[in-house]
């Protein structure tokens, strides 16, 4: 049987965390993680940390001469191009490192997989065969944050603001999987889409 692919994404508190955990438990999918890989690609010695430290120079290294995260948000927060240098060096090298992960759960026989990012995109359709978003209303997710998190309401409207619009997140999904508080009708909602695959 073919593995099936699937991608998954969703705004901050939409409930993809819980998507996920069931999708791996029940399904018994392979879990890949774009935010991972994106931060394994910025360890010393590898590609991404070489190519961002030669475009950006060291003032984004801590220390230990590791790549201080803090101070490279900042700098792609404050330069629009230094923001389109560096997702121009990390995002082809995710996708190629996404594209062998998803061999290897092939090779292991894996019966789905399935990849969490906010990066999708019309060449992800090449190797995916369904792009999945979660849903929740504006308020679950701002009270998911102030709950789980201890945010303030400002600070949920300060993310909610810089992230994509439903809109965007939902252009190359197929499907759309609302989670706004009861879990049985999500794992129902879940269930049916598996089955209609």
């Amino acid at each position: 049987m073919e593995m099936l692919r699937i991608g998954l994404t969703g705004g901050v508190g939409s409930g993809k965390s819980r998507v996920i955990f069931w999708m791996e438990k029940v399904c018994g999918a392979k879990i890949i993680r774009t935010d991972e890989l994106a931060r394994q690609l910025m360890e010393p010695g590898r590609e991404g940390y070489r190519r961002v430290v030669e475009t950006l120079g060291t003032s984004c290294l801590d220390g230990e001469q590791r790549i201080d995260r803090a101070a490279l948000a900042e700098m792609i927060f404050q330069d629009k191009r230094a923001r389109e240098t560096v997702n121009g060096i990390t995002h082809p090298l995710v996708w190629e490192q996404v594209k062998r992960e998803l061999g290897l759960a092939k090779e292991d026989e894996y019966p789905m997989a399935v990849v969490e990012s906010a990066l999708f995109d019309e060449t992800s359709l090449s190797f995916l065969d369904e792009i999945w978003y979660v849903h929740s209303s504006r308020e679950t997710r701002m009270a998911r944050l102030m709950e789980s998190r201890g945010y303030s309401r400002e600070k949920c409207e300060a993310i909610f603001s810089s992230q994509k619009s439903e809109q965007e997140f939902c252009q190359f999904c197929a499907k759309v999987i609302e989670n706004d508080g009861d879990w049985e009708k999500t794992e129902e909602v879940l269930r049916g889409m598996l089955e209609g695959i």
